[in-house]
């Protein structure tokens, strides 16, 4: 069933030119296409989540493998320097020079299973130092190597590593739940200054219909009132009416005005450029299950996932806090290898060996109930967080309902307002007629003419207001009820 239709062209993107003006007719799906290609908006979108994720997966992958290195080639001090000489005894200055090369390479591996650290450390050190007392120099080379493999791994409490890796996997996870909702928020906006501006344009055609009308009972009235039909004051009030109509004309090209402003702005349109929807706006009623829409919009929206996550999270913190003064034990082992030699090449075999083990109990005796706030505080917050949980769930419900009810209540009006239009039109045309042949006055006119006006505009109004509805649904379910399908991302965010 077909509502005010309204083609404003062809229904594929055109761009003429006139006075060096572009003209951009798009329809829906072109619009949202533009302004995920051009708009600031969906850059925005994009970048937020690039954002988010990259935080998220640095803090995943500080639990990775890491490798540092430290050089210092060379590390060259010269100085004077007293000192006692017993052969003559008496305190001498003598000039002390060195030349110092490091490096050091620290491999580190979190393991994530037990919660320790395994660690491999490897350290060279050379040292050229060249000394003078008494006219005498003395130049001494050694160097030094060391290899060693350490293990710290604490012993009954929290696994830190494992609370730190689900830190980052749900913030990698609410991070593409934001992703898919900001998409969403986007498609709606668009869709919303689309229908915005289509209802403009009809809005503004059926005003300039409403003026035509008016000119047409203003000319009669003029000749009614010269056949000394009708009195003069019906004619000044068809002057009244027309001049009101045209007012409204132009206060409709403002507000298109704006309109179009919103949307060029939304989808990336130079402001010189005009823009036109390309839409034929129908009504086809959609089957929406209500215990479905519900259903999905505790699945997938953003904030309901959000709740779930959170109250994860605050459980992680009371892990932690309760693990600062857990009664733990700490094992430290390292086992390595090292040599010293005057010559570089020689520190790299008939290595000594190096062993060390130590086993450190923590007992918390008095903090004076420091850590015990700090448990307490974890504990509200966890608790909090579950009844925030369960009111946003039913905010999602309620939303949900209310939403449904607006589409119910839009497809009731359409209903009805389809029928009022058809009946305002016809008796419109009845009492034009009876204008004419002098049967009604131009009070009677008039009032018709606004009627068919108001059922036009009410009848539109329902019907924007019904597909804003049913998009507005798909942006809170994540579902697509026309095509029975969950909603598929349209930005693609890979680096």
């Amino acid at each position: 069933m077909r509502v005010l239709p309204l083609l404003f062209g062809i229904p594929l993107l055109l761009s003429t030119q006139s006075f060096g003006q572009h003209v951009f007719r798009l329809s829906l799906e072109e619009s949202i296409a533009r302004a995920v290609e051009k708009g600031l908006v969906a850059s925005d979108v994009t970048a937020r989540y690039r954002a988010a994720r990259n935080r998220g997966e640095s803090s995943r992958r500080s639990l990775w493998t890491s490798m540092s290195l430290s050089l210092s080639a060379p590390n060259y001090s010269e100085s004077l320097t007293q000192q006692f000489n017993p052969i003559t005894g008496n305190f001498e200055y003598y000039q002390l020079q060195s030349k110092n090369y490091q490096s050091s390479l620290v491999i580190n591996q979190p393991v994530t299973i037990t919660g320790g650290t395994l660690r491999f450390t490897q350290t060279l050190f050379g040292r050229e130092q060249t000394s003078g007392l008494s006219g005498t120099n003395s130049t001494i080379k050694n160097y030094f190597g060391d290899f060693a493999v350490e293990l710290q791994q604490p012993i009954l409490t929290s696994n830190q590593h494992r609370l730190s890796a689900r830190r980052s996997d749900i913030a990698l996870e609410q991070a593409e739940t934001d992703f898919i909702s900001a998409q969403l928020d986007l498609v709606y906006r668009v869709t919303e200054a689309f229908y915005n501006l289509y209802q403009q344009f009809q809005r503004l055609e059926i005003v300039k219909e409403q003026v035509q009308q008016n000119e047409e009972s203003y000319n009669t009235a003029q000749s009614k009132f010269t056949g000394g039909l009708i009195p003069e004051v019906d004619v000044l009030q068809s002057e009244v009416d027309l001049a009101s109509s045209r007012n409204d004309s132009l206060n409709n090209d403002r507000e298109l005005a704006q309109s179009k402003n919103t949307f060029r702005l939304l989808l990336g349109v130079p402001p010189e450029d005009d823009i036109e929807p390309v839409a034929e706006v129908t009504y086809a009623p959609i089957a929406i299950d209500r215990d479905k829409a519900i259903e999905s919009a505790l699945k997938y929206r953003s904030d309901a996932l959000r709740a779930e996550r959170d109250i994860e999270l605050r459980e992680i913190d009371v892990s932690s806090a309760k693990s600062q003064h857990d009664f733990r034990f700490d094992l430290t082992a390292r086992y390595g290898v090292n040599k010293t030699d005057t010559l570089f090449k020689d520190v790299f075999h008939d290595f000594n060996r190096s062993r060390s083990a130590s086993l450190t109990l923590s007992i918390p005796i008095f903090d004076w109930g420091s850590n015990s706030l700090n448990v307490q505080a974890a504990e509200i917050d966890y608790r909090n967080t579950a009844v925030q949980r369960d009111y946003i769930q039913q905010q999602v419900r309620q939303e949900t309902m209310d939403l449904l009810n607006r589409i119910h209540v839009a497809q009731s009006r359409i209903e009805v307002l389809q029928k009022s239009v058809a009946v305002a039109q016809k008796s419109y045309d009845i009492s034009l007629q009876r204008f004419r042949v002098g049967t009604i006055n131009r009070n009677d006119l008039a009032q018709a003419q606004q009627r068919l006006t108001a059922a036009k505009i009410n009848s539109l109004g329902a019907l924007i207001d019904y597909q804003l509805g049913v998009a507005d649904l798909k942006r809170q379910t994540h579902w697509d009820f026309e095509r029975n399908a969950q909603v598929a991302p349209i930005i693609r965010a890979d680096d």
